[in-house]
C-alpha cells in the first residue's frame, strides 16, 4: 500500500472513531428522559395511610401516567435504608423518622414532599376508665408507650410536661416492650394505660381490655406526621414525575373529603384484608372524626418546627433541621392550584363518559 493510500486509510479510521466518540458523548450529556414508575416503599398496611389507598385503587397515579410499584415492609425502620440503597424512590414514612436520619448523618440528603396526614395516629387506653380523663390521673401509674424515640412516646412526653407531669419520675414509661408483644403485655397485666393506634385501639376496646381516653393527635394539634420522601438527587432528575404523584395523593384527599366512611371502607378493602368490614369502619370513623387526614399534601413549616421543638425536648433528636433543608413544598403547592375533583354525582354527562 502506497503511503498515500496508507495516509488516507489512517484519516478515514479518524474521522470515524471521532464521529463515534461524537454521537456517545451526545447521547450521555443529553438529561436522560424521567420516570413513567416510581418505587414506593411503605411499612405495615395501616388505615392510618387510606388517602395513599385511595390513589391507588382508584387508578389516579394512573391517570397521571404514572405506574407506582408498591412495596411493603414489616418494619418501619427499613424505608429510610430502602432509598439509601435506590431500592425505594419514595417512601412514606413518620416525618421524625426523615428527622433522625438527616440529623445523625445516615441519610443528609432526604426530604418530604408531601404531607398524607395531618395528626398523629396513636391514642391512650386505660385499663380502667371510670369518669372523665385527667392527665393528673396518669401520676403514679405506669404507661406501655413506644420505643423512646417513636413519635407516640414523643407525643406523651410532651402532653405530659404540658400538663405539669414528669415524665418517668411521676409517670412510669414501659419503652423497651417490641411492637408485637405490647397488647399480650398490656393483657397479661402489666401497665395501668397503654399507647396504640388503629384498629388495635378498636380490638383492644372490642375484647373489654381497655377503654380510649384520651387522643394523642388531638391533643397535641395538627402536625406534618406522615409524609412522602425522597432523595434531593432523585427530585431533581424526576420533577415531572413528583408533581404526577403528589396530584394524584392530592386528589385522593380531595376524593376522601367529598365520599363517606363506608365508601372509603369498600375502596381500600383490598389493600385492608386482615380488617373486617365492622373494624374497618370504625378505625376510619374514629380518624375522620379528628380530622387526621391531611385536606392537601402541603407541608406546613410553622408546624414542622412544633414538631421539631417536641423532638427536641424528648432529646432524641442529634440537632435541629430546618424545614427549608428538611422540606420541598413545590410540588404540593402546585397540585392545590393545578387539581381539581369534581364529585360524581355533580360532574356534566359528557365528563363522566370521559371517566375523569
Amino acid at each position: 500500500m502506497g503511503r498515500p493510500r496508507l495516509l488516507l486509510v489512517l484519516l478515514l479510521l479518524l474521522s470515524l472513531t471521532l464521529s463515534a466518540g461524537a454521537i456517545i458523548i451526545k447521547r450521555f450529556s443529553q438529561p436522560q428522559p424521567e420516570t413513567n414508575i416510581i418505587r414506593l416503599m411503605e411499612g405495615p398496611r395501616s388505615v392510618y395511610h387510606l388517602p395513599h389507598y385511595i390513589a391507588l385503587a382508584l387508578g389516579f397515579f394512573k391517570e397521571q401516567g404514572l405506574e407506582v410499584v408498591l412495596e411493603n415492609t414489616a418494619n418501619e425502620q427499613t424505608l429510610l435504608p430502602a432509598l439509601a440503597g435506590e431500592r425505594a424512590d419514595v417512601a412514606l414514612v413518620g416525618l421524625e423518622q426523615a428527622i433522625y436520619s438527616r440529623a445523625d448523618g445516615l441519610l443528609d440528603d432526604v426530604v418530604a414532599f408531601a404531607a398524607l396526614t395531618r395528626q398523629d395516629s396513636h391514642f391512650l387506653l386505660a385499663r380502667k376508665a371510670n369518669g372523665p380523663f385527667e392527665w393528673a390521673s396518669l401520676k403514679e401509674k405506669t404507661v406501655i408507650a413506644g420505643w423512646p424515640e417513636s413519635i407516640e412516646t414523643v407525643l406523651l412526653e410532651g402532653l405530659l410536661r404540658q400538663n405539669n407531669i414528669a415524665p418517668y419520675r411521676e409517670v412510669t414509661l414501659y419503652t423497651n416492650i417490641p411492637a408485637s408483644l405490647r397488647i399480650g403485655a398490656f393483657s397479661a397485666g402489666s401497665g395501668d394505660f397503654i399507647i396504640l393506634a388503629e384498629p388495635q385501639a378498636s380490638m383492644v376496646e372490642n375484647a373489654g381490655l381497655g377503654r380510649v381516653v384520651v387522643s394523642l393527635g388531638k391533643e397535641a394539634g395538627p402536625l406534618p406526621a406522615a409524609v412522602y420522601a425522597a432523595r434531593t438527587e432523585f427530585i431533581r432528575k424526576n420533577p415531572v414525575a413528583l408533581q404526577r404523584f403528589t396530584n394524584a395523593v392530592y386528589k385522593a384527599q380531595l376524593w376522601l373529603a367529598h365520599h363517606g366512611t363506608r365508601e372509603a371502607a369498600r375502596v381500600v378493602s383490598p389493600y385492608l384484608r386482615d380488617m373486617n368490614e365492622n373494624l374497618l369502619m370504625r378505625a376510619i370513623e374514629r380518624y375522620r372524626a379528628q380530622e387526621t387526614w391531611a385536606t392537601n399534601p402541603v407541608i406546613d413549616p410553622e408546624r414542622y418546627n412544633y414538631l421539631m421543638d417536641l423532638l427536641d425536648q424528648s432529646r432524641e433528636v442529634a440537632r435541629r433541621i430546618p424545614p427549608e433543608q428538611m422540606v420541598n413544598n413545590q410540588f404540593a403547592q402546585k397540585a392545590v392550584e393545578t387539581v381539581e375533583y369534581v364529585p360524581e354525582k355533580e360532574k356534566p354527562r359528557w365528563l363522566e363518559r370521559l371517566k375523569i
